[in-house]
């Protein structure tokens, strides 16, 4: 890729970045106009729940929590560090380990309490969910590596496109179907997390246009 067509590339991505933090910042001032709907939806799902898809959503659950993707991104980080990919090392740890802590500090700003009919014991505050931001950033830095060092291959597009779609949505349903959070919760996470996810992707891309380190690819 030359330098002409890698500033076009990043140019479409600071517009992606600064769209969702935009959609973001905007969904979080207007939270509260969408609490009839947060309440109806957390009722509904009430009607639908069945003790085999709860002990699924609870699996679920615990396999997309935080510290499950902060140490899941660890054992990749050090995989990709053992293989000499410093700069893809570093770029998983500072995606997973960035989305960590700037949830954890909208989430004391904005002081969202939980549903209180949650079918799991959840501690902390629940704007935004801290799974779906952090599943987004998971799958979408995993998605974004595996296009960066096989992108030729048509397979490895699609399935990693469709990974990631797939189990943002299933995690994204499955909090809201455990009543640990609103729906609002889950929307607010999905938008900064792609937020936190093109800003990372835009920083490592004009950090390989400035030469600040080598492309790392198979």
């Amino acid at each position: 890729m030359n330098a002409v067509t890698a500033l076009h590339k990043n140019k479409k991505i600071l517009v992606m970045c600064i769209a969702f933090l935009v959609s973001f910042l905007l969904f979080s001032f207007f939270r509260q106009s969408f609490t009839s709907t947060d309440i109806t939806v957390n009722f509904w799902m009430i009607s639908i729940h069945n003790d085999a898809a709860i002990l699924l959503a609870k699996a679920l659950s615990t396999a997309f929590d935080t510290v499950s993707l902060l140490v899941a991104s660890l054992v990749i980080a050090g995989v990709l560090f053992i293989k000499k990919r410093k700069t893809q090392s570093l770029f998983i740890l500072a995606g997973a380990g960035g989305n960590a802590l700037f949830v954890a500090i909208i989430k004391n700003l904005a002081q969202v309490n939980r549903p209180i009919n949650a079918l799991l014991d959840s501690s902390g505050y629940s704007y935004p969910s801290g799974h779906c931001t952090g599943v987004i950033i998971f799958m979408g830095l995993i998605a974004y590596l595996a296009w960066q060092n096989w992108g030729r291959s048509q397979f490895v597009k699609v399935l990693s496109l469709t990974s990631f779609s797939l189990v943002v949505a299933f995690v994204s349903f499955d909090r809201v179907y455990l009543n640990v959070h609103w729906l609002s919760d889950v929307v607010g996470g999905c938008l900064f997390g792609a937020f936190w996810l093109s800003f990372c992707i835009l920083i490592y891309e004009n950090l390989k246009l400035t030469s600040r380190f080598k492309s790392e690819t198979v």
